[in-house]
Protein backbone atom coordinates (compact mmCIF):
# COMPACT_ATOMS: atom_id res chain seq x y z
CA UNK A 1 0.00 0.00 0.00
CA UNK A 2 1.10 3.51 -0.50
CA UNK A 3 1.26 5.63 2.44
CA UNK A 4 -2.18 7.60 1.67
CA UNK A 5 -3.33 3.46 1.94
CA UNK A 6 -4.29 3.44 -1.58
CA UNK A 7 -3.01 0.35 -3.57
CA UNK A 8 -0.57 0.93 -6.49
CA UNK A 9 -2.39 1.36 -9.69
CA UNK A 10 -0.51 -1.82 -10.86
CA UNK A 11 -2.32 -3.74 -8.16
CA UNK A 12 -5.58 -2.18 -9.04
CA UNK A 13 -5.15 -3.14 -12.67
CA UNK A 14 -3.90 -7.02 -11.70
CA UNK A 15 -7.25 -7.29 -9.92
CA UNK A 16 -9.30 -6.62 -12.41
CA UNK A 17 -7.86 -8.72 -14.65
CA UNK A 18 -7.91 -11.13 -12.06
CA UNK A 19 -11.68 -11.03 -11.60
CA UNK A 20 -12.60 -11.06 -15.17
CA UNK A 21 -10.28 -14.25 -15.68
CA UNK A 22 -12.28 -15.81 -12.54
CA UNK A 23 -15.63 -14.57 -13.53
CA UNK A 24 -14.98 -16.07 -16.88
CA UNK A 25 -15.27 -12.84 -18.89
CA UNK A 26 -11.03 -14.70 -19.90
CA UNK A 27 -11.90 -17.88 -20.34
CA UNK A 28 -8.92 -20.47 -20.45
CA UNK A 29 -6.64 -19.31 -23.58
CA UNK A 30 -8.30 -16.08 -24.17
CA UNK A 31 -5.47 -13.23 -24.77
CA UNK A 32 -6.01 -10.51 -23.03
CA UNK A 33 -5.81 -6.95 -23.83
CA UNK A 34 -1.68 -5.39 -24.96
CA UNK A 35 -0.06 -3.23 -22.49
CA UNK A 36 -1.09 -0.14 -24.69
CA UNK A 37 -4.34 -1.07 -24.79
CA UNK A 38 -4.53 -1.39 -20.94
CA UNK A 39 -2.33 1.39 -20.73
CA UNK A 40 -5.27 3.41 -22.75
CA UNK A 41 -7.92 2.04 -20.75
CA UNK A 42 -6.75 2.68 -17.15
CA UNK A 43 -5.20 5.88 -17.96
CA UNK A 44 -1.64 4.89 -17.09
CA UNK A 45 2.16 4.40 -18.38
CA UNK A 46 3.02 1.12 -19.70
CA UNK A 47 5.65 0.31 -17.10
CA UNK A 48 2.53 0.16 -14.74
CA UNK A 49 0.73 -2.39 -17.24
CA UNK A 50 4.14 -4.27 -18.02
CA UNK A 51 4.24 -4.51 -13.97
CA UNK A 52 0.20 -6.16 -13.39
CA UNK A 53 0.92 -8.86 -16.42
CA UNK A 54 4.29 -9.47 -14.55
CA UNK A 55 2.61 -9.99 -11.22
CA UNK A 56 -0.47 -12.22 -13.10
CA UNK A 57 1.93 -14.22 -14.73
CA UNK A 58 4.13 -15.09 -11.29
CA UNK A 59 0.73 -15.83 -9.51
CA UNK A 60 -0.26 -18.41 -12.16
CA UNK A 61 -3.15 -16.78 -14.06
CA UNK A 62 -1.34 -16.11 -17.17
CA UNK A 63 1.29 -17.16 -19.41
CA UNK A 64 3.09 -14.83 -22.03
CA UNK A 65 4.49 -15.83 -25.51
CA UNK A 66 7.03 -13.42 -27.14
CA UNK A 67 5.89 -11.51 -29.68
CA UNK A 68 2.33 -12.78 -29.14
CA UNK A 69 0.78 -11.31 -25.88
CA UNK A 70 -0.43 -12.14 -22.98
CA UNK A 71 -2.86 -15.27 -22.83
CA UNK A 72 -4.84 -17.44 -19.71
CA UNK A 73 -3.56 -20.11 -18.42
CA UNK A 74 -5.73 -23.00 -17.89
CA UNK A 75 -6.66 -24.46 -14.45
CA UNK A 76 -6.52 -27.27 -13.38
CA UNK A 77 -10.41 -28.88 -11.65
CA UNK A 78 -10.80 -27.25 -8.50
CA UNK A 79 -7.97 -24.18 -9.00
CA UNK A 80 -11.24 -22.01 -9.40
CA UNK A 81 -12.11 -22.52 -6.15
CA UNK A 82 -9.32 -21.45 -4.70
CA UNK A 83 -9.02 -18.22 -6.77
CA UNK A 84 -10.99 -15.74 -5.90
CA UNK A 85 -15.04 -16.27 -5.56
CA UNK A 86 -18.03 -14.72 -6.56
CA UNK A 87 -18.98 -14.47 -2.79
CA UNK A 88 -16.09 -11.62 -2.48
CA UNK A 89 -16.92 -9.87 -5.85
CA UNK A 90 -18.87 -6.79 -6.50
CA UNK A 91 -19.33 -6.04 -10.61
CA UNK A 92 -19.58 -2.37 -12.29
CA UNK A 93 -21.45 -1.96 -15.00
CA UNK A 94 -20.89 1.00 -16.68
CA UNK A 95 -21.96 2.57 -20.22
CA UNK A 96 -18.59 3.06 -21.66
CA UNK A 97 -14.79 2.77 -20.23
CA UNK A 98 -14.33 5.68 -22.03
CA UNK A 99 -16.67 7.97 -20.59
CA UNK A 100 -16.34 10.60 -18.08
CA UNK A 101 -15.43 9.68 -14.60
CA UNK A 102 -14.93 6.09 -15.48
CA UNK A 103 -11.38 6.05 -14.01
CA UNK A 104 -12.61 7.54 -11.15
CA UNK A 105 -15.35 5.25 -10.48
CA UNK A 106 -13.20 2.44 -11.09
CA UNK A 107 -10.21 3.71 -8.71
CA UNK A 108 -12.62 4.58 -6.08
CA UNK A 109 -14.91 1.40 -5.95
CA UNK A 110 -11.54 -0.81 -6.04
CA UNK A 111 -9.47 0.74 -3.46
CA UNK A 112 -12.33 0.33 -1.06
CA UNK A 113 -13.23 -3.06 -2.38
CA UNK A 114 -9.24 -4.42 -2.16
CA UNK A 115 -9.12 -2.87 1.33
CA UNK A 116 -11.76 -4.69 2.72
CA UNK A 117 -11.15 -8.08 1.11
CA UNK A 118 -13.55 -7.52 -1.98
CA UNK A 119 -12.75 -7.63 -5.56
CA UNK A 120 -14.24 -5.36 -8.65
CA UNK A 121 -14.62 -6.92 -12.15
CA UNK A 122 -16.02 -4.32 -14.33
CA UNK A 123 -18.73 -4.68 -17.64
CA UNK A 124 -19.55 -2.46 -20.27
CA UNK A 125 -23.06 -1.71 -21.67
CA UNK A 126 -22.15 0.10 -24.44
CA UNK A 127 -24.90 2.43 -23.89
CA UNK A 128 -27.49 -0.50 -24.68
CA UNK A 129 -30.12 -1.02 -22.70
CA UNK A 130 -30.34 -4.13 -24.02
CA UNK A 131 -26.49 -5.13 -23.05
CA UNK A 132 -27.10 -3.75 -19.93
CA UNK A 133 -30.28 -5.88 -18.93
CA UNK A 134 -27.88 -8.88 -20.23
CA UNK A 135 -25.18 -8.40 -18.18
CA UNK A 136 -27.80 -7.71 -14.54
CA UNK A 137 -28.83 -11.17 -15.97
CA UNK A 138 -25.79 -12.76 -15.89
CA UNK A 139 -23.98 -11.41 -13.32
CA UNK A 140 -26.72 -12.55 -10.70
CA UNK A 141 -27.07 -15.64 -12.48
CA UNK A 142 -23.43 -16.25 -11.97
CA UNK A 143 -23.47 -15.28 -8.09
CA UNK A 144 -21.80 -12.17 -8.09
CA UNK A 145 -22.07 -11.24 -4.57
CA UNK A 146 -23.61 -7.51 -5.24
CA UNK A 147 -23.75 -4.38 -8.28
CA UNK A 148 -22.79 -1.19 -8.74
CA UNK A 149 -24.78 -0.21 -11.69
CA UNK A 150 -24.13 2.93 -13.66
CA UNK A 151 -28.03 3.13 -15.84
CA UNK A 152 -28.23 4.35 -19.39
CA UNK A 153 -31.25 6.14 -18.21
CA UNK A 154 -33.76 5.97 -15.30
CA UNK A 155 -36.51 4.72 -17.41
CA UNK A 156 -35.69 1.39 -18.81
CA UNK A 157 -34.86 -2.20 -17.01
CA UNK A 158 -37.60 -1.36 -14.71
CA UNK A 159 -38.47 -5.22 -14.39
CA UNK A 160 -35.48 -6.80 -13.97
CA UNK A 161 -34.47 -3.69 -11.27
CA UNK A 162 -37.43 -4.56 -9.47
CA UNK A 163 -37.31 -8.42 -9.26
CA UNK A 164 -33.87 -7.53 -7.54
CA UNK A 165 -35.13 -5.25 -5.62
CA UNK A 166 -37.89 -7.87 -4.48
CA UNK A 167 -35.22 -10.74 -4.02
CA UNK A 168 -33.34 -8.21 -1.69
CA UNK A 169 -29.83 -8.45 -4.08
CA UNK A 170 -27.11 -6.17 -2.95
CA UNK A 171 -27.38 -3.15 -5.52
CA UNK A 172 -26.88 0.75 -5.92
CA UNK A 173 -27.03 3.28 -8.92
CA UNK A 174 -24.60 5.77 -9.32
CA UNK A 175 -24.88 8.90 -11.49
CA UNK A 176 -28.79 8.29 -11.71
CA UNK A 177 -31.33 7.29 -9.28
CA UNK A 178 -34.89 5.52 -9.93
CA UNK A 179 -37.63 7.20 -7.79
CA UNK A 180 -40.11 4.54 -7.97
CA UNK A 181 -37.83 1.60 -7.00
CA UNK A 182 -36.37 0.89 -3.84
CA UNK A 183 -33.11 1.36 -5.12
CA UNK A 184 -29.96 2.88 -2.96
CA UNK A 185 -27.64 5.34 -5.05
CA UNK A 186 -24.68 7.60 -4.80
CA UNK A 187 -25.54 10.62 -7.00
CA UNK A 188 -23.41 14.16 -7.41
CA UNK A 189 -25.49 16.61 -6.05
CA UNK A 190 -26.35 18.32 -9.38
CA UNK A 191 -29.30 20.19 -8.17
CA UNK A 192 -26.92 22.67 -6.22
CA UNK A 193 -23.80 22.05 -8.62
CA UNK A 194 -25.98 24.04 -11.38
CA UNK A 195 -27.36 25.86 -8.61
CA UNK A 196 -23.82 27.45 -7.93
CA UNK A 197 -23.17 27.94 -11.48
CA UNK A 198 -26.31 30.03 -12.35
CA UNK A 199 -25.43 31.84 -9.21
CA UNK A 200 -22.49 32.60 -10.32
CA UNK A 201 -23.69 34.02 -13.60
CA UNK A 202 -26.14 36.24 -11.44
CA UNK A 203 -23.25 37.97 -9.47
CA UNK A 204 -21.55 38.69 -12.74
CA UNK A 205 -24.26 40.55 -14.35
CA UNK A 206 -25.82 37.96 -16.61
CA UNK A 207 -29.99 37.98 -17.04
CA UNK A 208 -30.51 36.28 -20.51
CA UNK A 209 -29.39 32.49 -18.81
CA UNK A 210 -29.79 29.94 -21.55
CA UNK A 211 -29.70 26.22 -20.36
CA UNK A 212 -28.85 23.68 -23.07
CA UNK A 213 -29.03 19.76 -22.76
CA UNK A 214 -28.39 16.27 -24.97
CA UNK A 215 -30.95 14.22 -23.24
CA UNK A 216 -34.40 15.09 -21.68
CA UNK A 217 -34.82 15.93 -18.59
CA UNK A 218 -37.38 13.22 -18.02
CA UNK A 219 -35.06 10.21 -18.90
CA UNK A 220 -32.51 10.94 -16.68
CA UNK A 221 -32.39 12.57 -12.71
CA UNK A 222 -28.95 13.92 -13.07
CA UNK A 223 -29.48 16.24 -15.70
CA UNK A 224 -33.51 16.55 -14.28
CA UNK A 225 -31.58 18.05 -11.39
CA UNK A 226 -28.99 20.24 -13.04
CA UNK A 227 -32.32 22.06 -14.35
CA UNK A 228 -34.24 22.20 -11.56
CA UNK A 229 -30.63 23.89 -9.72
CA UNK A 230 -30.76 26.32 -12.98
CA UNK A 231 -34.34 27.10 -12.32
CA UNK A 232 -34.50 27.83 -8.75
CA UNK A 233 -31.47 29.89 -8.91
CA UNK A 234 -33.54 32.40 -11.69
CA UNK A 235 -35.96 32.37 -9.01
CA UNK A 236 -34.32 33.01 -5.89
CA UNK A 237 -32.57 35.88 -7.74
CA UNK A 238 -35.99 36.87 -9.24
CA UNK A 239 -35.78 36.28 -12.86
CA UNK A 240 -38.30 34.46 -14.97
CA UNK A 241 -37.41 30.79 -15.89
CA UNK A 242 -37.87 31.87 -19.89
CA UNK A 243 -38.51 29.20 -22.44
CA UNK A 244 -36.78 30.93 -25.23
CA UNK A 245 -33.60 30.46 -23.50
CA UNK A 246 -34.09 26.63 -22.88
CA UNK A 247 -33.27 24.04 -25.31
CA UNK A 248 -33.97 20.17 -23.46
CA UNK A 249 -33.26 17.39 -25.26
CA UNK A 250 -31.17 18.79 -28.03
CA UNK A 251 -29.88 15.39 -29.37
CA UNK A 252 -32.27 14.44 -31.49
CA UNK A 253 -32.89 17.21 -33.57
CA UNK A 254 -28.90 17.66 -34.16
CA UNK A 255 -29.03 14.78 -35.43
CA UNK A 256 -31.60 14.88 -37.93
CA UNK A 257 -30.76 18.34 -38.80
CA UNK A 258 -26.64 17.92 -38.90
CA UNK A 259 -24.05 19.33 -36.37
CA UNK A 260 -23.53 22.39 -38.25
CA UNK A 261 -27.39 23.98 -39.10
CA UNK A 262 -27.75 23.12 -35.37
CA UNK A 263 -25.42 25.33 -33.83
CA UNK A 264 -25.78 28.01 -36.51
CA UNK A 265 -30.15 28.15 -35.54
CA UNK A 266 -28.94 28.07 -31.48
CA UNK A 267 -25.97 30.71 -32.18
CA UNK A 268 -28.93 32.57 -34.30
CA UNK A 269 -31.42 32.73 -31.46
CA UNK A 270 -28.75 33.34 -29.09
CA UNK A 271 -28.19 36.54 -30.39
CA UNK A 272 -31.90 37.56 -31.64
CA UNK A 273 -32.70 36.81 -27.50
CA UNK A 274 -29.59 38.65 -26.20
CA UNK A 275 -28.31 35.71 -24.74
CA UNK A 276 -25.24 36.50 -22.39
CA UNK A 277 -24.30 33.34 -20.98
CA UNK A 278 -25.10 29.16 -21.00
CA UNK A 279 -25.31 26.77 -18.94
CA UNK A 280 -24.35 23.15 -20.50
CA UNK A 281 -26.01 19.59 -19.25
CA UNK A 282 -21.77 18.42 -19.69
CA UNK A 283 -18.20 19.67 -20.82
CA UNK A 284 -18.54 18.27 -23.95
CA UNK A 285 -21.68 20.03 -25.17
CA UNK A 286 -19.61 23.12 -23.50
CA UNK A 287 -16.59 22.93 -25.71
CA UNK A 288 -18.77 22.44 -29.03
CA UNK A 289 -20.53 25.11 -28.24
CA UNK A 290 -17.60 26.97 -27.39
CA UNK A 291 -15.62 26.17 -30.66
CA UNK A 292 -18.69 26.94 -32.49
CA UNK A 293 -18.67 30.57 -31.16
CA UNK A 294 -15.21 30.74 -31.72
CA UNK A 295 -15.81 29.84 -35.68
CA UNK A 296 -18.72 32.43 -35.34
CA UNK A 297 -16.74 35.36 -34.19
CA UNK A 298 -18.83 35.71 -30.57
CA UNK A 299 -16.12 35.73 -28.03
CA UNK A 300 -16.00 34.04 -25.07
CA UNK A 301 -16.16 35.09 -22.36
CA UNK A 302 -16.52 38.97 -23.32
CA UNK A 303 -19.68 38.19 -25.83
CA UNK A 304 -21.16 34.89 -23.81
CA UNK A 305 -20.53 32.95 -20.80
CA UNK A 306 -20.16 29.08 -20.86
CA UNK A 307 -19.99 26.90 -18.01
CA UNK A 308 -20.32 23.10 -17.96
CA UNK A 309 -20.43 20.06 -15.54
CA UNK A 310 -18.22 17.37 -14.67
CA UNK A 311 -14.63 18.91 -14.82
CA UNK A 312 -13.90 16.18 -17.84
CA UNK A 313 -9.83 16.53 -18.94
CA UNK A 314 -11.19 18.31 -21.91
CA UNK A 315 -11.88 21.57 -20.10
CA UNK A 316 -8.68 22.26 -20.00
CA UNK A 317 -7.53 21.58 -23.12
CA UNK A 318 -9.78 23.56 -25.28
CA UNK A 319 -8.55 26.97 -26.97
CA UNK A 320 -10.34 28.84 -23.70
CA UNK A 321 -10.44 26.28 -20.52
CA UNK A 322 -14.35 26.18 -19.20
CA UNK A 323 -15.41 26.89 -16.17
CA UNK A 324 -16.94 23.97 -14.97
CA UNK A 325 -18.71 22.08 -12.04
CA UNK A 326 -16.63 19.70 -10.64
CA UNK A 327 -17.90 16.21 -9.58
CA UNK A 328 -15.52 13.69 -7.43
CA UNK A 329 -16.16 10.80 -9.45
CA UNK A 330 -13.52 9.09 -6.99
CA UNK A 331 -15.65 9.55 -4.23
CA UNK A 332 -18.82 8.37 -5.92
CA UNK A 333 -17.38 4.89 -6.12
CA UNK A 334 -15.79 4.56 -3.44
CA UNK A 335 -19.10 5.31 -1.24
CA UNK A 336 -20.83 3.35 -3.96
CA UNK A 337 -18.58 0.23 -2.73
CA UNK A 338 -19.33 1.18 1.21
CA UNK A 339 -23.24 0.88 0.60
CA UNK A 340 -23.47 -1.92 -1.52
CA UNK A 341 -21.49 -4.14 0.77
CA UNK A 342 -22.84 -2.70 4.01
CA UNK A 343 -26.05 -4.01 2.17
CA UNK A 344 -24.31 -7.58 1.33
CA UNK A 345 -23.24 -7.95 5.20
CA UNK A 346 -26.18 -6.63 7.26
CA UNK A 347 -28.45 -7.73 5.16
CA UNK A 348 -32.19 -6.33 4.30
CA UNK A 349 -31.87 -2.27 4.80
CA UNK A 350 -33.84 1.18 3.76
CA UNK A 351 -32.36 2.26 0.74
CA UNK A 352 -30.64 5.53 1.17
CA UNK A 353 -29.49 8.39 -1.28
CA UNK A 354 -26.53 9.71 -1.07
CA UNK A 355 -25.54 13.51 -2.56
CA UNK A 356 -21.26 13.74 -3.21
CA UNK A 357 -21.10 17.28 -3.16
CA UNK A 358 -19.68 19.05 -6.22
CA UNK A 359 -18.04 22.59 -6.82
CA UNK A 360 -17.62 24.84 -9.52
CA UNK A 361 -14.17 25.38 -10.87
CA UNK A 362 -13.71 29.01 -12.66
CA UNK A 363 -11.37 28.89 -15.49
CA UNK A 364 -11.59 31.62 -18.86
CA UNK A 365 -15.20 30.86 -19.76
CA UNK A 366 -16.92 33.36 -17.98
CA UNK A 367 -16.53 36.91 -17.45
CA UNK A 368 -19.12 39.95 -16.22
CA UNK A 369 -21.72 40.56 -18.40
CA UNK A 370 -21.38 42.51 -21.50
CA UNK A 371 -22.06 46.24 -20.83
CA UNK A 372 -25.17 47.26 -22.19
CA UNK A 373 -26.78 43.94 -20.86
CA UNK A 374 -26.20 44.04 -17.54
CA UNK A 375 -29.57 44.74 -15.59
CA UNK A 376 -29.85 46.36 -12.21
Amino acid sequence: MTKDNKPPLYRVIMDELKSQISSGHYPPEAQLPTEAELSSTFGVSRITTRRALEELERDGFIYRIKGSGSFVKPRQRGQEQRSVGTEKMISLILPSEDDRGTMGYIRGASDWLNANGYYLSIHQSDYDSQKERDLLEMLTRKGIAAIILYPRNDQTNYDILHRLCLEDYPIVTIDKYFDSLPLGAVVSDNFNGSYQAVSRLIELGHRKIAFLTAVSIESTSSVRNRYFGYCQALKDHGLPVDSRYIRLNMKDYREKVGFERFYNELLDSYRAEEVTAVQTENDLIAANLLNRCLERGIRIPEDISIIGFDNNPVTEHVMIPLTTVEQNFYEIGRQAAEHVVNRLERGKQTPDRTLIPVKLVERDTTAPAPKGKVIE
